[in-house]
């Protein structure tokens, strides 16, 4: 089983920069169930392939994740905890959101890196032209 105190401090640590940076923040109003419960973090921490699969599975009759909140919540965790490492949906949701903003940070690295090496290779393509 997840360690829920590493769970919740990881949580918190993530969503702290997410509040401190505006643009991160907005990432994250734009997320959808899709990209939180991607096929590669359903494969590497549960026993589907995808967030369809586990609903199919799931023997619920659940055609879309927004459904899952109308079941049995404690039929619904025990289904987590036998398939996933985690005890609860809730626990569940916030793996894939750290895993979900560890990624993005990493992008947003990335992109905010490219920015850097844009504008000085334009400052030096400007000078060239001034000669």
């Amino acid at each position: 089983m997840i360690d829920v105190k590493k769970l919740e401090y990881e949580f918190k640590k993530y969503m702290d920069i997410y509040k401190a940076d505006p643009e991160l923040g907005h990432l994250m109003q734009q997320m959808t169930f899709q990209e939180l419960f991607n096929e590669k973090f359903m494969k590497e921490n549960s026993t589907f392939t995808s967030m369809d699969d586990m609903l199919f599975r799931s023997d619920f009759g659940l055609t879309n994740p927004l459904e899952i909140e109308k079941v049995n919540q404690d039929k619904w965790n025990a289904f987590i905890a036998k398939n996933t490492e985690c005890e609860t949906w809730h626990q569940f949701g916030k793996l894939a959101m750290i895993d979900w903003m560890k990624t993005v940070i990493d992008l947003w690295a990335q992109v905010k890196e490219k920015r850097v090496k844009d504008a000085k290779e334009a400052k030096k393509e400007e000078k060239k032209n001034r000669k």
